[in-house]
Parts: structure tokens; sequence; C-alpha cells
């Protein structure tokens, strides 16, 4: 099986979609409006290996997998938080559209430091 899931035989209308893109892979959560997942893929689920996993096609590859079994449990509205850097983040997005989605709202919830620890000193080459 390629997609982790547990058994969840509500009908869930509005979802919330957490994509987290990092530059060596991107991993897509989903889960209901209650914080419980429904479902959750990276890259490396797929079968895609190494550097690939960072390419915009896995994120758009797994978001369109993810949101497959998503339809199946007759969800039309999800929000979306996206979260790092990656190469990832907006295709995954594209990824659920083309399904047929209505997007009700994208959020960026990436964590940025401010006055935080001193960074390490400067190396020298």
């Amino acid at each position: 099986m390629l997609i982790k899931s547990k058994a969840y035989r509500k009908k869930v209308l509005i979802a919330i979609v957490n994509v987290f893109s990092t530059s060596n892979n991107t991993i897509i959560n989903i889960s209901d409006i209650y914080s419980k997942t429904l479902f959750f893929g990276s890259g490396g689920l797929l079968g895609i290996k190494g550097s690939r996993r960072s390419t915009s096609y896995a994120g758009q590859a797994i978001a369109s997998v993810l949101g497959k079994k998503l339809l199946s449990l007759g969800t039309k509205y999800i929000y979306i938080k996206l979260k790092g850097f990656g190469k990832g983040r907006y295709p995954s997005i594209k990824g659920f559209s083309i399904l047929g989605f209505n997007i009700l709202n994208i959020s960026d919830v990436t964590s940025l430091a401010f006055n935080g620890c001193k960074p390490p000193k400067k190396r020298r080459i």
C-alpha cells in the first residue's frame, strides 16, 4: 500500500492540508478540522528516491495521490498550510486544485527566527 491511512468511515467535508517542504523532501499531512490525521505521505512513499524527492514533480505527484484518497471520503473544501522553503510548495497546491477541490485558504506558517540565539562564527576557508 502506498499511502498510510487510518480507518475512517465518516464523511469529511472540510480538511486541513499541511505541506512541509524542505530542500530534500515534501511531506503532506491531511487532517480533519479536529486535528485527527486522515492521510499522510511523502515522496519516498511513492517510490521516488534520492534527489528526485526534492523536485516539484514529487510535490505534485504526492498531492494528487493523497487528493484522490481524500475525494473518496467526500471532501470538497480544504485549507492549505505551507511550511518550509522547498520546491514542492506550490506544485502541491496545483495537484490539489487539478482534482477539483475548493481551496478556502492558503496560509504560510513557516517559522522565522527574530533575534534568537547568536549564530555561529563565520567559517574561514
